[in-house]
């Protein structure tokens, strides 16, 4: 939760993510429940996305990034002068204050302001926003990643196969697949069977594909058009980029569908969590835990930047069982120290053992390091319920 002491009302901004919380939450359901016919007019799409961007942003790897400054010295620069034109008075102060901007402001307005900054950037002809002389309300960075994802991406509700599972961690909102710049799939983990993935366009109407350097992890199977049903009516066969503009209203209907994800797909999504190095995980399946960490070894060294060990793990998990629950496949959402569950941010831990005369081994520090980087050995803290 976040109190803006500057506001008449310190909630307005909770109050504010609230309401595209209620649509969202709305959405999930329906795809959590095996409805049939799911589906969102533009402006709840719209909406949702938003949503899905300030949880990715208010995460605790985005904040963490601003409070510990790590940032390239280009990034740097960048920012110093977003923070002398806005008259901000440190670099954490940019990011509560985009954090604002990004709930506040209408959808239309985030669109309207990407698309300038984008204008900025291709007359000046620089390679990256970092360098941009676009100048406004929101860093120029991070308005061109929120832009992104909501224009220029389309949703894919993805579905594990019978058997696996995502696994779940801190930080499951907008972890992505591509290269430094480049997105193909930003995935949204919603539970151990659904993600909503934001497709990158250009990857899905094949115009990357045009650049061999540009690859995914994923084929085309895993990809799905939702049905349209325009207000209008429908589009004429030979319609361009501005008939489409014309043409498209609030009130337009996207129908989705399920898309089954078979399981070496999902262990590969749950190897690019693993190879993030999360403090903690969750999972609902042990089975499916085992072979997602069997899998991420397996294909480490020519699939993964960081190689990460986590084969002292995979010995101990037939044995464990969430926290305060003897049913290791029940679901039950586990929450660390002093968390409540009315958190919007889910957080999350990997129990490591049985529980013992009252207290819970938990992972806080999962995976070291091969040798293809600085040694980092786990260690474990003991949590007294």
């Amino acid at each position: 939760m976040y109190r803006d002491v500057t506001e008449t009302d310190c909630m307005k901004f909770e109050k504010l993510l609230a309401k595209h919380e209620c649509t969202s939450a709305t959405f999930i359901r329906q795809i959590s429940n095996g409805e049939e016919d799911f589906s969102l007019n533009r402006t709840q799409l719209g909406d949702m996305k938003k949503f899905l961007v300030v949880m990715m942003y208010r995460s605790e790897d985005r904040r963490s990034q601003y409070f510990n400054r790590r940032f390239d010295f280009l990034t740097e620069i960048s920012l110093k002068r977003h923070m002398d034109h806005n008259k901000f008075s440190s670099i954490q102060t940019v990011w509560f204050e985009n954090l604002k901007w990004i709930i506040e402001a209408p959808v239309d307005d985030i669109v309207k302001e990407y698309q300038k900054a984008f204008i900025f950037r291709v007359k000046s002809e620089s390679p990256a926003a970092r360098l941009s002389p676009y100048r406004g309300p929101i860093h120029g960075s991070e308005l061109e990643d929120f832009g992104y994802l909501m224009t220029q991406t389309i949703a894919c509700i993805w579905q594990a196969e019978a058997g696996s599972e995502f696994i779940l961690f801190e930080g499951c909102f907008g972890v992505w697949d591509g290269d430094t710049g480049i997105w193909f799939h930003n995935f949204f983990i919603i539970s151990p069977r659904f993600a909503i993935v934001l497709v990158n366009e250009l990857y899905l109407t094949e115009r990357m594909k045009e650049k061999p350097r540009w690859t995914s992890l994923f084929g085309d199977s895993l990809h799905a058009f939702p049905e349209t049903n325009y207000k209008k009516g429908p589009l004429p066969k030979d319609f361009d980029l501005e008939t489409l503009f014309y043409h498209s209203t609030p009130d337009d209907v996207f129908k989705y569908k399920r898309i089954v994800v078979p399981k070496e797909d999902v262990y590969k999504v749950n190897g690019i969590f693993l190879d993030a190095r999360r403090k903690f995980l969750t999972y609902k399946s042990t089975v499916s835990m085992y072979k997602s960490l069997r899998y991420h070894d397996k294909v480490k060294k020519h699939m993964f930047q960081d190689c990460l060990d986590y084969s002292v793990l995979r010995p101990g998990l037939p044995t464990v069982l969430p926290l305060g629950n003897s049913d290791a496949t029940s679901g039950t959402t586990v929450l660390p120290p002093g968390n409540s569950g009315s958190n919007r941010r889910t957080s999350i831990i990997l129990l490591i053992g049985k529980p013992v005369a009252g207290k819970s081994t938990i992972l806080t520090q999962l995976g070291t390091k091969t040798s293809r980087g600085r040694s980092m050995g786990s260690t474990k803290d003991v949590y007294e319920e």
